[in-house]
């Protein structure tokens, strides 16, 4: 089914793409070809919006940045300032847990 919507998406060029997660599946070859084709896409002027939580690929392909939290905006803005502050709060949440668990 992938295949068949990378097909879909080339063929009908879209004003706004949404792709989610697309990264997660599928071998190295296969996520640098989607990597490549989104550059593509970005390059031909077309928006993307791109749904993932791999934050090293948010910060190498977007320009902007929203942070969703249980369906509100969290933050939005430069990816890395974003990305940075989101992972602040991971890690919070996570010391957190770690101290109630003591």
């Amino acid at each position: 089914m992938p295949g068949l919507l990378s097909s879909l998406a080339a063929h009908l060029e879209p004003e706004i793409l949404i792709i989610d997660e697309v990264l997660s599946v599928g071998d190295a070859s296969f996520q640098a070809r989607r990597l490549q084709k989104m550059e593509e896409i970005r390059r031909s002027g077309r928006t993307i919006l791109f749904v993932s939580h791999q934050m090293e690929s948010v910060l190498n392909l977007c320009d902007r940045c929203i942070w969703l939290d249980r369906g509100n905006i969290r933050m939005s803005g430069a990816p890395s300032d974003v990305v940075e502050t989101y992972l602040a709060s991971t890690r919070l949440k996570r010391s957190d847990v770690h101290e109630n668990a003591s």
